[in-house]
């Protein structure tokens, strides 16, 4: 995206605080023009004591300069309150977008992304967009409109000549010099913030993989890594300081040169009579004044750059299309059997299209019953997680279909569809809250006496017992104060509480003991009876008893059946529960 095209893309995000934005502008037309005729005045009064003015014409202009400079202070205060009133709702509002948009790309979307990555984007890149509306939109403005006010006046008022003499230099300063190395400071930029968030990225992965780092003696190699990305950010930083020291050295010498001639002309044409001195000081006091509005042009040049870099790596992920979406007209959706018709998937490969993606799902078809239990086994890699994902929409085939009580499931509102199958994953997030907040995220009504039943049937009760807050224990970031085997059970206990007619388990006793597992099987069937359960299990021992078994095989059904009716036929599933009881050795 081009700076116009990002520019247009911001205000219309933010549009709704485009009014106190033009209340800023006016207000720094007024500031800036009060400056510059504090200038003059002061020229004027200096230039006047020398050439023998009258006393009370100096007094005058000196109590017009003290009304001027209290008018100054409170457009002072009313352009800076309107600008960061604008920068910081602006900012309220751009993060409000980033999550909008990411939302629904979540959790397909979401999973390849860097965590670290990600919240360096919502935090310092949005933040780097502020200089966009506090330091950029009115100083740009009020580069164009004071100027252009200020070289009239002096023609108007004074003498053209003059004013033909100042504005060569007002153009140099804020419309030539600004732009010296801008491609170069441009790229430096955007490699600068592509740095920090790889830098921001490498610091989560070690924070979270601190143990394994010490485990395996690898900070040496982490911190060369870290280096890496720190001369990147050096480099770039050098490539801007480089060329912000030379632009802001020219100005200083252009401003310098400017007011010089301006002086030099105007005292020649005191000299042949065409001017007063007091004219004169009035013309030098404008001078001098005129050049603030375009060096603010160059002061944020350099941190627009940064400004435009972070709104292009926002953008980049709020345009990502979602992988799923709600339809136009969304159908009802009630609960019914579950069938999965002629499916075939496979994940997207990432950074080259023209590689061909390998098929993880092939012409799978499967009928689950309603109110029944169905487990899903097979060898790791077989497709079973996928098909789950297919289920909850998490991803839509890319033929065939998936059906809930005859209605596809691409055809209804993801709302009622999530309302309608609860899920709990092998790997679930806890957040870093306490045991009722990670439970209530699934019912946010549900009592303190359902929180118990839903840990009861899970097998939490007899732990809770012995955590002093209870319910109110904390389970620390991502759940690390709790074993991995309380980490699924809590995540089985969430998607309990929400009532659903259907539950789809991937794996979600996978780190349980065999004995454990039994008694979370017996308390989700008590408080799920009646419910459809699909579980995708990795040890065939824990669902021998359920009504339908499914057995997939490199990304195909290869036997449905009973647990008795497929043992007794002696083929995939007779082979994976003979890998499963095997003895090491054996």
């Amino acid at each position: 995206m081009t700076r116009r095209q990002l520019s247009l893309r911001l205000l219309s995000i933010t549009r709704r605080v485009l009014p106190p934005l033009a209340a800023s502008i006016a207000a720094r037309i007024v500031f800036l023009t009060i400056g510059i005729a504090l200038f003059a005045l002061g020229g004027w009064a200096v230039a006047g004591l020398a050439s023998g003015e009258s006393t009370w014409g100096i007094a005058l202009v000196i109590a017009c300069a003290v009304v001027l400079s209290l008018l100054k202070g409170l457009a002072r205060y009313l352009e800076q309150f309107a600008g960061h009133f604008v920068a910081f709702h602006s900012l309220a509002m751009l993060r409000g977008y980033f999550y909008d948009q990411l939302e629904p790309q979540a959790p397909a979307g979401t999973d390849r992304l860097d965590s670290g990555d990600i919240m360096n984007r919502v935090t310092k890149d949005i933040d780097r967009v502020e200089v966009f509306f506090a330091h950029t939109l009115a100083p740009v403005t009020t580069a164009i409109i004071v100027p252009i006010l200020s070289v009239v006046w002096m023609g108007t008022a004074v003498s053209w000549t003059l004013a033909a003499v100042l504005a060569p230099f007002l153009l140099i300063v804020g419309a030539v010099v600004p732009f010296l190395g801008a491609g170069a400071t441009a790229r430096a930029a955007r490699e600068l913030r592509e740095a920090r968030g790889a830098i921001a990225a490498h610091v989560t992965d070690s924070v979270q993989g601190v143990r394994e780092v010490l485990a395996f003696g690898a900070q040496e190699r982490r911190e060369a890594e870290m280096s890496t990305i720190e001369e990147r950010i050096s480099a770039a930083m050098k490539t801007q300081g480089c060329w912000i020291a030379l632009r802001r050295g020219l100005n200083q010498a252009a401003v310098a040169l400017g007011v010089v001639t301006v002086a030099m002309v105007a005292g020649a044409d005191v000299l042949a009579g065409s001017l007063t001195l007091p004219q004169a000081g009035m013309a030098v006091g404008v001078a001098m004044g005129a050049f603030g509005p375009v060096l603010a042009v160059e002061e944020f040049a350099a941190d627009l750059d940064q400004a435009f870099a972070s709104a292009a790596r926002v953008f980049a992920i709020t345009d990502r299309a979602p992988v799923v979406s709600d339809p136009a007209e969304p159908k009802a959706l009630t609960a019914g059997d579950i069938e999965i018709t002629d499916v075939t998937f496979s994940y997207p490969v990432e950074g080259d299209e023209a590689l061909p993606a390998p098929t993880v799902l092939d012409g799978v078809s499967i009928r689950i019953p309603a109110g029944k239990r169905t487990a899903i086994v097979g060898a790791s890699g077989s497709g079973k997680s996928t098909l789950a994902s297919l289920l909850t929409r998490t991803w839509d085939p890319a033929s065939g279909a998936v059906a809930i009580n005859g209605t596809n499931v691409a055809e209804v509102s993801l709302s009622d569809l999530r309302a309608t199958v609860a899920s709990a994953p092998q790997r679930p997030y806890l957040f870093n809250d306490t045991l009722c907040a990670n439970l209530l995220l699934a019912a946010p009504g549900a009592s303190e006496e359902d929180l118990e039943r839903a840990l009861e049937a899970v097998d939490l009760t007899g732990w809770l017992a012995t955590e002093k807050d209870g319910l109110d224990t904390v389970v620390g970031d991502m759940g690390e104060r709790l074993s991995g085997g309380q980490r699924q059970r809590l995540a089985l206990a969430r998607a309990l509480l929400r009532d659903a007619p259907i539950y789809v388990f991937d794996e979600a006793t996978s780190q349980v003991d065999p004995a454990t597992e039994a008694r979370v099987r017996e308390g989700i069937a008590r408080v799920a009876r009646g419910r459809t359960i699909v579980e995708i299990a990795h040890r065939i021992s824990a669902v021998r008893d359920a009504d339908l078994i499914v057995v997939m095989d490199a990304g195909r059904v290869v036997e449905t059946g009973t647990y008795a009716e497929l043992r007794a036929r002696g083929g995939a599933l007779a082979a994976l529960e003979a890998r499963e009881t095997r003895q090491p050795g054996a």
